[in-house]
């Protein structure tokens, strides 16, 4: 078999079993697949049940042939079931969709993932979701300053110092375990804001240019930023 022919999984399985052998755990195992295989990374029930059987002294990472019945619950039916489910809750479970539709994981799987082609991706954090004229005016102003520098070149960047403020919340976020939706191959992951309300929260403002962060201010408690405060902050930048 040529390195051109081996399949991820069978990829991942020697490595499972040459890590297994040098007594790595198989959390460690799982951690490091995950950054070298990302989303074609075998599950983790896969990834500790092939680490407990190289461990016991298993050679083979072919799987095993053997005669299997044909699933019968691979239906039209079922198809058609599985895709209302999907289509009202994006985060619902594989395991909730085979009690839903009365199959087995297994068949659930398979129909989400081999018939549907559906994929679980998590949530892209951005810092808070715009309108669209919003959108605009971050567009224009991008433009400007891409015909400054196309102007000036890199002399314009070093005189650019920028700042901004935010809230700063006192929560933990949602996970981005949490956050996984089914989505289809090539379709766009979803986007959530990190703004939320919180019972408590400190205001902060940023400031810096091309070569990083220049100042940062944390706003006193019972205190507004007003055109007084901004003129204090100018003076300690």
């Amino acid at each position: 078999m040529t390195e051109r022919e081996v399949s991820p999984s069978v990829a991942q399985r020697v490595i499972i079993k040459f890590l297994a052998k040098e007594d790595v755990e198989p959390a460690e195992i799982l951690r490091r697949l995950r950054e070298q295989f990302g989303e074609q990374t075998l599950s983790k029930t896969q990834v500790y049940d092939w680490h407990k059987q190289c461990s016991n002294g298993r050679e083979a990472v072919q799987n095993e042939s053997h005669k299997r019945r044909l699933r019968t619950s691979v239906t039209d039916e079922n198809i058609r079931a599985v895709t209302r489910l999907i289509a009202e809750d994006r985060r619902v479970s594989v395991k909730t969709i085979a009690s839903e539709v009365g199959i087995s994981y297994g068949s659930a799987q398979q129909i989400i993932t081999d018939h549907l082609e559906y994929r679980k991706v998590s949530a892209r954090w951005v810092p808070r979701l715009l309108n669209a004229d919003q959108k605009l005016n971050r567009l224009e102003v991008c433009q400007r300053l891409l015909e400054r520098y196309q102007q000036e070149g890199d002399d314009f960047l070093g005189r650019i110092v920028t700042g901004d403020e935010s809230w700063v919340h006192h929560y933990t976020p949602e996970s981005k375990q949490a956050s996984m939706e089914w989505r289809k191959k090539g379709e766009a992951p979803p986007v959530k804001a990190k703004t939320k309300l919180s019972a408590g929260k400190v205001m902060i403002s940023v400031f810096g240019d091309s070569q990083g962060v220049l100042f940062v201010d944390f706003l006193h408690e019972r205190r507004t930023i007003n055109a007084a405060y901004y003129c204090q902050l100018l003076d300690k930048l």
